[in-house]
């Protein structure tokens, strides 16, 4: 029942600190690296207390336990160090505990790849012991940090991408319907139709409310003494920010483009008749194609 080799962080004996890191071995006759044992798939919901007690009183019977290393914290739920004075006692209870099941659940037993701080101390090489021991901590600590944030970072950017996709479907949705309602008009009164507007048959402009998404936005209603570097600082806070184009000779409007519809779509939504001055409540849509 033995697992693939495995480093991992551990409480400390004393202090709170790590202690070892956990191996495997695939005999059960091999000699134990250090007199400790890496136990995990612990019942999570048992007190610690209590579990504590319990692996003593099992592991007590093959010979002195020395300390019991267990946490509550989430990296270390669920998994415990059992220290032996002796490594030929650690070895014989690994191979014959190995699988038992304790509250429902079959322990996993490895060797312990370091000494404990107990160990270390009756050893005399504590000072160097606890030196490596911080060292891997803070490895350790920079190799999660950046995975952590980069993990969360890429699910917000898969839930902004749904939320884009759903709205997308709505508009199309609502944009069928419109041109459906528009077609059902014509072919039922197709003189007022054609009086009102165009040859009959004609598919009106889509309203810009129900554009599909572009990753260029397009600013209605703006202030016409409106600086070009005030609309820079109101749409660069939202990802993909590309950059603001005016329309020489033409005051009122502007476009805006970001890196793709996700990041436009974003922006629109946020902005949507955004107060940009006292009596300009600013109009955002997607740019037509």
């Amino acid at each position: 029942m033995a697992d693939t080799e495995m480093t991992m962080a551990a409480p400390a004996v004393e202090g709170g600190d790590t202690a070892h890191t956990a191996t495997t071995t695939d005999t059960a006759n091999t000699p134990a690296p250090v007199p400790s044992l890496y136990i995990k798939n612990l019942n999570e919901k048992i007190k610690l207390d209590v579990l504590k007690k319990s692996l003593k009183a099992i592991f007590g019977q093959y010979g002195e336990v020395l300390d019991i290393v267990a946490h509550s914290n989430i990296r270390m739920r669920g998994q415990a160090f059992v220290i032996f004075e002796d490594k030929a006692i650690a070895a014989k209870a690994m191979s014959e505990v190995q699988g038992f099941p304790l509250y429902g659940k079959p322990m996993m037993i490895q060797f312990a790849k370091t000494k404990s701080d107990i160990h270390a101390k009756k050893d005399g090489d504590f000072e160097e012991h606890h030196k490596q021991r911080l060292l891997a901590k803070e490895k350790f600590a920079n190799d999660f940090k950046p995975k952590k944030r980069q993990a969360k970072l890429l699910a917000k950017q898969q839930q902004l991408a749904q939320e884009q996709q759903r709205l997308m479907e709505e508009q199309q949705q609502q944009l069928q319907l419109l041109q459906q309602q528009h077609m059902a008009q014509q072919q039922a009164h197709p003189l007022h139709a054609t009086a009102a507007g165009g040859p009959a048959g004609a598919v009106p402009m889509v309203p810009d409310e129900y554009l599909p998404r572009n990753s260029i936005l397009f600013l209605q209603n703006l202030p016409d003494d409106l600086a070009e570097s005030q609309l820079v600082s109101l749409f660069q806070q939202y990802p993909g920010f590309k950059e603001v184009r005016t329309v020489p000779g033409k005051s009122g409007i502007a476009f805006v483009e970001y890196d793709n519809e996700y990041y436009s779509a974003a922006a629109k939504t946020a902005l949507a008749d955004y107060q940009i001055a006292p009596e300009h409540r600013m109009k955002v849509t997607f740019a037509r194609k």
